[in-house]
């Protein structure tokens, strides 16, 4: 028989909240990846801490967090288990077909990509070059979104994961895929999906503070205004990351995709365009003068990654980015950020700003805003 994939009514922005003390909450936070510490975060297993803590504040009686390394200090009665595929099978498989709950929230930090089929990846904890194998999250989604899942009704899904073309980079290469069987769709089924970044882009992780940027403002969010939030949440998210990009503080890209069974809509962010005044030649400095500069922000935990620190530059006025030489290795890197900086009228301040969104209280952030004050370009 044919699965009916007729349109499904989404509740209107302004409905109510969902019943909390209805909900479970499942929370995946992966800070490393078996035995590789090339692919391991810093910021997925202390946001998995923060949603817990949210989600028990509000009154959600089922929690399990799902983390590697396993966190300490959660609240009581939060179910702790390991992250691998195994246990995610069994948490996010097998335990929704038997749930008698009528709400459901998954929030999951760590590594993903997309496939050439533009399909959404995301890592196990336990994924190596060894054993290759990615969740297929639109299969995922598809199987919440069908009977067998049979209640679960609403659904709220938040994913702080990079969405970049490949896998490649820092996280793991694999080539196993793990898809899961949809059954036919449930009419009146509502199941929103926040991810960090749009495709192709990286969603950035802050060392110094451990934590994700869009995990940051969704927790923000919630506990400023609470379960009232969640029926407007996109829209509120929107908001925000519209602010940061034109105060010039991000370039990430929220994608919120609403699916209807097997499809959905999407929706980015744009970037607006800016404008920079042109160059001056470049100041004469001696390496004396430069160096207190160029250690303080190689000292910088983001700007050594180089993932993040091209985040940090994308911040930058499309004109100064673009004019940077791209180096290496970080130390070549921050003398090359830094002198073509010096040479744009406000480069240099915009720089500081661009460094503190992603560092701000890390002691290196400091160090590196000194060192351009003695350069003689105050932030």
């Amino acid at each position: 028989m044919p699965r009916d994939l007729s349109p499904i009514t989404r509740p209107p922005a302004d409905a109510v909240p969902p019943d909390v003390r209805d909900a479970v909450a499942v929370v995946v936070g992966i800070d490393r990846y078996g035995d590789e510490p090339r692919w391991d975060l810093a910021g997925p297993v202390a946001d998995a801490a923060r949603f817990a803590e949210w989600f028990r504040s509000v009154g959600v009686p089922e929690i399990t967090v799902l983390a590697s390394p396993v966190p300490s200090g959660l609240p009581d009665g939060v179910e702790v288990l390991p992250a691998d595929r195994a246990t995610v099978r069994e948490v996010l498989v097998r335990r929704p077909a038997t749930q008698t709950r009528s709400t459901l929230f998954v929030v999951w930090g760590g590594h993903g990509f997309v496939d050439v089929h533009r399909r959404r990846r995301l890592y196990y904890a336990d994924t190596t070059p060894a054993d290759p194998l990615d969740l297929d999250l639109d299969a995922l989604l598809a199987r919440f979104a069908s009977d067998r899942v049979p209640r679960l009704d609403r659904q709220y899904w938040i994913v702080d994961a990079c969405q970049v073309h490949g896998p490649h980079g820092p996280s793991p290469r694999v080539t196993g895929h793990e898809t899961f069987e949809a059954g036919d769709a449930v009419p009146g089924r509502a199941q929103d999906v926040l991810f960090a970044a749009g495709f192709g882009q990286p969603a950035l992780d802050l060392v110094a503070a451990r934590t994700g940027v869009f995990s940051r403002e969704v927790l923000r969010v919630l506990t400023a205004d609470g379960v009232s939030a969640l029926p407007d949440l996109p829209a509120r998210l929107r908001a925000v990351f519209s602010d940061l990009r034109a105060q010039g503080r991000t370039s990430q890209t929220p994608t919120y995709l609403w699916h209807r069974t097997a499809t959905g809509n999407e929706g980015h962010l744009l970037r607006p365009a800016g404008t920079a005044p042109a160059p001056a030649a470049e100041p004469r400095l001696t390496a004396a003068a430069l160096l207190p500069a160029v250690e303080a922000l190689e000292s910088v935990p983001e700007f050594q990654s180089p993932t993040a620190r091209e985040e940090i530059l994308r911040l930058l006025r499309g004109r100064v980015y673009t004019a940077i030489p791209r180096q290496q290795t970080a130390r070549l890197e921050a003398v090359s950020v830094i002198r073509t900086c010096m040479r744009f009228p406000g480069g240099l301040e915009e720089l500081v700003e661009a460094v503190r969104f992603f560092a701000s209280g890390d002691p290196s952030m400091d160090r590196f805003e000194a060192a351009t004050r003695r350069l003689g370009a105050p932030p």
